[in-house]
């Protein structure tokens, strides 16, 4: 199952949970009706950019046939598949974590004023979304209410209240769920996933492609050792420094993601003793465990600061000092005399 995540990712197919949503937007299309902006949101984890770019490549397909688009075998669709479609164009952060600054934003206004140059529209995806500033996100107003003939925006995002308002009352959203357990189940076990498909599901929340990537990463094994690291710091029982240089030696944004989901799970353990539906369902014990005399109001503290932090990274905050905050953070939340 090696590498099937990012296959995944790279495939055209539907996934089984976006055929409603799919259907409702071919149906407007049908009809004349389709929308010259789109928010595609929900969870991380759940298709969104898969499906944004299944909806780009059929808004440029060749065939006549729009029940059949993308039909995968035209010259349109093998551009898209290549990532060389002239009228099919993406904006993402330079690097992962950083903005989407107003240049880049002001680069694509200027290519959505051209004609197409083959058959269908012009697409432009930005995603993530969230990821755009305030100015240039301001800088899309203007194409959101005027847009060029024989195009179509598309905003991908797993934070919309991000976006300004303004931006996301001027695009149709297309909102997805949580997937079904069953169905989400089912999809990983046709790809051959293993015994730990539970376990990956609940530390995804659900969502099916992240399940997939931690089953194929060793990240419910790092997640495990994230909650040993919190567990020895409240104890003083391991070099805080050490932790913390630890911790700095992966990127900041998947140590904030084990922060959270172990946060989250303490938390939950806190206000309901015994209880089941956690991130990490497999760590039950160690998490009661490491809950005795923890401040509930200190841990909710802590995930805004991990919060913060997360919507901070782009500022280029340093990874080391980052982490050592964080240390030093829950040795206070922590410390001796609470115990």
């Amino acid at each position: 199952m090696a590498d099937t995540a990012e296959r995944v990712q790279y495939e055209l197919s539907l996934l089984p949970w976006q055929s409603e949503r799919w259907a409702e937007l071919m149906e407007r299309r049908r009809n004349g009706r389709f929308p010259h902006a789109l928010l595609i949101s929900g969870p991380e984890g759940v298709g969104k950019q898969q499906f944004a770019r299944r909806l780009a490549a059929s808004l440029v397909c060749e065939t006549d046939d729009l029940k059949q688009a993308p039909c995968g075998e035209c010259r349109a669709c093998r551009l898209v598949r290549s990532g060389a479609h002239p009228d099919n164009l993406w904006l993402s952060p330079e690097e992962e974590g950083k903005q989407i600054r107003i240049d880049a934003v002001r680069t694509l206004i200027g290519q959505s004023s051209l004609t197409t140059q083959a058959h269908g529209m012009r697409v432009f995806v930005i995603a993530p979304a969230d990821a755009l500033n305030r100015a240039a996100a301001n800088a899309l107003l203007k194409t959101l209410e005027e847009p060029p003939p024989s195009s179509c925006l598309v905003l991908v995002s797993s934070r919309p209240q991000r976006l300004p308002q303004t931006v996301r009352s001027r695009c149709q959203r297309i909102a997805f769920r949580p997937v079904a357990d069953d169905m989400a189940r089912d999809w990983l076990a046709a790809l051959g996933a293993g015994e730990e498909v539970e376990a990956a599901l609940a530390a995804a929340g659900g969502a099916p492609l992240a399940a997939l990537q931690l089953l194929e990463s060793d990240e419910l094994k790092r997640t495990a050792g994230m909650l040993e690291d919190l567990y020895q710091l409240a104890r003083r029982q391991v070099n805080p420094v050490s932790i913390a240089q630890g911790w700095a030696r992966e990127p900041a944004g998947k140590q904030l993601a084990r922060l959270r989901r172990v946060l989250f799970d303490l938390g939950r353990c806190l206000a309901h003793p015994g209880a089941r539906r956690l991130y990490l369902p497999q760590l039950a014990a160690d998490l009661q465990k490491s809950v005795n005399d923890i401040n509930l109001q200190g841990i909710f503290k802590y995930l805004d600061e991990i919060n913060r932090l997360e919507r901070e990274m782009s500022h280029n905050l340093n990874p080391g000092m980052l982490m050592e905050k964080l240390v030093s953070d829950w040795l206070s939340l922590t410390r001796p005399e609470k115990h």
